[in-house]
């Protein structure tokens, strides 16, 4: 299923990873954002942490939130785009 998403592609020296941004909800619950992080790595084919579109809290891997923590989230080069996920309720993989 395509869905429009707002990410920020980051390459750092040391990793190649994803931020998208999701509804504040997406990451109040933490089994709910695991499962949505793996469905993105998949579709990313990285790293990806979730930030809260309103509050800007960051869910994901410790060593990319810490870095994500020296920017204002206006800094990251966010770009709007159509994504292929997945939908697990239909079995599609």
């Amino acid at each position: 299923m395509r869905h429009n998403i707002a990410h920020a592609l980051i390459q750092d020296e040391n990793i190649n990873f994803a931020v998208v941004s999701v509804v504040d909800a997406a990451i109040a619950q933490p089994e709910q954002a695991e499962r949505l992080i793996e469905t993105l790595q998949a579709a990313y084919g990285c790293p990806v942490v979730l930030m809260g579109e309103e509050n800007h809290q960051l869910f994901g891997r410790q060593d990319i939130v810490d870095f994500l923590n020296q920017f204002d989230p206006a800094q990251l080069p966010w770009e709007q785009t159509q994504i292929d996920i997945p939908d697990p309720s239909r079995g599609e993989a």
